[in-house]
């Protein structure tokens, strides 16, 4: 009988009570609480870090093609019979281990009339134009998968445009003007032939290119890697600016972070503007044109960031 009640009383004292396991429970609570903050920044630090070293593979890819060809290759490439469209993004592909790509482009048709049916002769394009590319991808911004039009895919990088709109395919070589008269140009322009020499503001105080944030949807052309108006920045706002990109054709997606006004006159002279955005917090990454990236913070002198943009004024910058 003694026997008994002691394995009644040893059995009642095994195991967890309903209190002793809620506390268990909350205890885990917590930790996971002060550890998933953690988590996550070192998550967003490995993104991050990701980005930034995608713009020095371009700036790699930059300074290999300026070896080679003497000058940067153009911001897209526009003649007064071909409306190529292509832009800077495919000119570094041998640059950037895509000669294969390269070698499907055929550059007498636009990279804007390429076509998804393979019975199409302007189905080759497609096969580039479609194509997502890692090194122009900045994992802090997730991609929708999306195409501009069912074509063309998107990238988080964009080239410097100078100040004012980009203006579209054909406007100065309809007008019988050099892509050089456009003022604050930045060294990416329509059919732009930009040399070292060119740079008078010193290439460690000049862009070529820095962080976009591209939209989700199929009619938004920001961010768009092969079309005139996609891959490229303006300096008239800073870093992250609040204020509103102008979209031509009124295809616009105004989205959190990336708000945005559609223009519909095709040469309206709003036309179109896109500013530099980041997911990070704080600022943007931007390639300068000696190589090195920097980190530039959102808050930043609005008059230094429009002299980083274009690289031929003749202004002294200090420390940024």
């Amino acid at each position: 009988m003694r026997q008994q009640s002691m394995n009644k009383k040893n059995s009642s004292n095994s195991g967890f009570t309903l209190i002793e396991l809620l506390v268990v429970i909350a205890i885990i609570a917590i930790l996971i609480a002060l550890l998933l903050p953690a988590v996550q920044q070192a998550r967003e630090a490995a993104r991050r870090s990701q980005c930034k070293n995608n713009l020095k593979q371009l700036g790699l890819a930059f300074h290999n093609y300026l070896d080679t060809h003497r000058v940067l290759p153009p911001g897209y490439i526009q003649t007064a019979t071909n409306n190529s469209e292509w832009t800077w993004v495919s000119q570094l592909f041998p640059f950037l281990d895509q000669a294969t790509l390269h070698a499907k482009i055929d550059f007498n048709k636009g990279a804007g009339q390429t076509q998804s049916d393979p019975a199409n002769p302007f189905y080759t394009n497609f096969l580039v134009t479609s194509q997502p590319l890692s090194v122009m991808t900045c994992p802090s911004d997730p991609d929708s998968g999306q195409l501009l039009a069912g074509i063309l895919a998107r990238g988080n990088y964009g080239a410097s445009n100078g100040l004012g709109p980009l203006k579209y395919i054909g406007l100065y070589i309809s007008a019988g003007q050099s892509w050089s008269n456009r003022a604050n140009a930045g060294p990416f322009e329509v059919n732009s032939k930009t040399a070292a020499r060119d740079f008078t503001d010193g290439m460690s105080h000049s862009v070529l290119a820095s962080e976009l944030r591209k939209t989700a949807g199929t009619s938004d052309s920001r961010g768009t890697m092969h079309y005139p108006e996609g891959p490229f920045v303006n300096f008239d706002h800073n870093p992250n600016s609040t204020t509103a990109d102008s979209v031509r054709n009124a295809f616009c997606e105004d989205l959190p972070g990336m708000p945005c006004v559609g223009v519909f006159a095709a040469f309206d002279s709003r036309q179109q503007t896109q500013s530099a955005r980041s997911m990070h917090v704080g600022g943007v990454h931007a390639l300068l044109a000696d190589g090195a990236v920097r980190f530039v913070s959102e808050n930043i002198a609005n008059q230094t960031w429009r002299y980083l943009g274009i690289h031929n004024d003749n202004q002294v910058l200090g420390e940024f």
